[in-house]
């Protein structure tokens, strides 16, 4: 198990300024770190442990299964899924398009970097907004054996959404403050949990 390098590490980048607003920065990516790998063990722990148990009981009850662990995965996976896109985009790994960062020097790379960030962030806080929308028409209906509204996955995707929006606004500025080395730089092999 690998964690995410220290935000306040530069890997052969220029020394790191101290300062209130890097140790908020770095705070916040902590905090928004252990959350969702909380999240993503928490709910992974417990997709596996109820579909096992389903499967085992399918074996050994004559009502074939848990009634309950139909939906409860339906409801569980966006909590993991969303957790570890939210690591991912920490990590420098969600939606990236390296090649053309390629074709600037350092200074304009952290530009389009700072650029191309901005952009990430107004849509997640967007896609924040209109899964918060879709949330209040989904909250009508109710899943038949639990009993709970269809808008949980649609809050879940809200909140993650503005997490990635977080993460990225914290990266997006200490490439601005600090140049194009202070990006994130995880590698695919070690995506972090």
């Amino acid at each position: 198990m690998t964690s995410l390098p220290d935000p306040g590490a530069l890997p052969g980048g220029p020394p790191r300024p101290s300062g209130t607003a890097f140790a908020v920065a770095d705070g916040i990516d902590r905090a928004v770190g252990l959350f969702c790998r909380l999240v993503v063990i928490g709910s992974g722990v417990a997709l596996t442990t109820v579909m096992t148990a389903n499967v085992l009981a399918r074996y050994a009850l004559s009502s074939g299964g848990f009634r309950f662990a139909q939906e409860l995965p339906t409801l569980l996976f966006p909590f993991f899924i969303v957790a570890g896109i939210t690591l991912a985009a920490q990590g420098g790994l969600h939606m990236a398009v390296e090649w053309l960062y390629d074709r600037f020097a350092a200074r304009g790379k952290a530009m389009l970097f700072v650029f191309s960030h901005m952009c990430v962030i107004a849509s997640f806080l967007v896609l924040a907004w209109q899964a918060r929308v879709v949330a209040a028409i989904a909250g009508v209906e109710h899943s038949p054996i639990l009993g709970l509204p269809n808008s949980i996955g649609y809050h879940v995707v809200s909140v993650g959404a503005v997490l990635v929006a977080v993460v990225t606004a914290t990266a997006t500025f200490r490439v601005a403050r600090l140049g194009w080395e202070a990006r994130p730089q995880t590698s695919a092999e070690e995506l972090p949990l």
